[in-house]
């Protein structure tokens, strides 16, 4: 069975700026999207004989497998956003995915000579805040497969460490583990140090829908992405308003623009919810 979120999972975050929660991701949904990420990221032998620059790949949202954009609607994620964000009204915020192979070296943007960093500054143009943890945004960063010791695992280092590196907990993992954190939370890259395989990221973060100053990547030059098209018109009106779509009443909607909204997004007006 697959884990659930938690008030005591609201108050470790609170007390340590993370907090991790293995088999989020369980049984045929987690092997759906096991797939669907292997399809969307090469893995180590696919690239070894030509290695990405740096070792690593980024990739761009939306990503380009329907199985894992469906991954986002996830209500438990949802519902803990708007806890911890204290609002109804949440956005989703574009993610990534990422692909750290042999040779890979840790760091990171902002990162002191520890690779330890925050990741408010290309997440915000606001500086963090010690107590308003409502105007920042939680990010939902997940590892659909194993990561071992040597697989570079995302190190996290809890408040009451202050900036003791020598505490940082690696996230080492077994394939459909949760990791939750702020874009306050410290924590670093580390060195990919085995000679094979590779450790798969995949990602996104959600926020107040009233944080307009705050966003890793926008996404509202997707709208006519293939992809993400698709995934769009699958979707109830409640949770396309989670995407920034306007609510259901809103005065855009007109039998024009819903005729235009339905060639856009197949399936849009399928359930008659405008």
């Amino acid at each position: 069975m697959s884990a659930e979120l938690t008030d005591a999972h609201l108050e470790e975050l609170e007390a340590k700026g993370y907090v991790i929660v293995p088999g989020f991701y369980t049984g045929e949904r987690l092997g759906e999207m096991q797939a669907a990420q292997r399809r969307s990221l090469p893995t180590w032998n696919e690239v070894k004989d030509d290695p990405p620059q740096g070792r690593a790949i980024l990739t761009d949202f939306p990503p380009p497998e329907i199985a894992l954009l469906r991954g986002i609607v996830d209500q438990r994620a949802w519902g803990f956003a708007r806890k911890w964000l204290k609002t109804e009204h949440i956005h989703f915020r574009a993610g990534c995915m990422i692909a750290r192979y042999p040779g890979f070296k840790g760091g990171g943007v902002g990162s002191d000579a520890a690779g330890l960093h925050i990741d408010n500054g290309n997440n915000s143009l606001l500086p963090p805040s010690d107590t308003l943890r409502e105007f920042g945004q939680l990010g939902f960063w997940v590892h659909l497969e194993n990561v071992d010791e040597d697989q570079a695992p995302l190190r996290l280092l809890a408040k009451e460490h202050g900036r003791d590196t020598t505490k940082y907990e690696p996230l080492i993992c077994k394939g459909g583990t949760l990791c939750m954190f702020t874009n306050y939370t410290l924590h670093s890259a580390s060195d990919y140090l085995r000679e094979d395989g590779q450790r798969f990221t995949w990602g996104f973060g959600i926020g107040r829908a009233d944080n307009y100053w705050e966003g890793f990547r926008h996404y509202t030059d997707k709208g006519k992405n293939p992809v993400f098209s698709q995934f769009i018109g699958t979707l109830t009106a409640k949770e396309r308003e989670v995407f920034r779509f306007p609510p259901a009443g809103h005065p855009y909607y007109t039998p024009q623009t819903l005729a235009a909204l339905e060639e856009q997004y197949p399936g849009w007006n399928a359930n008659g919810e405008y």
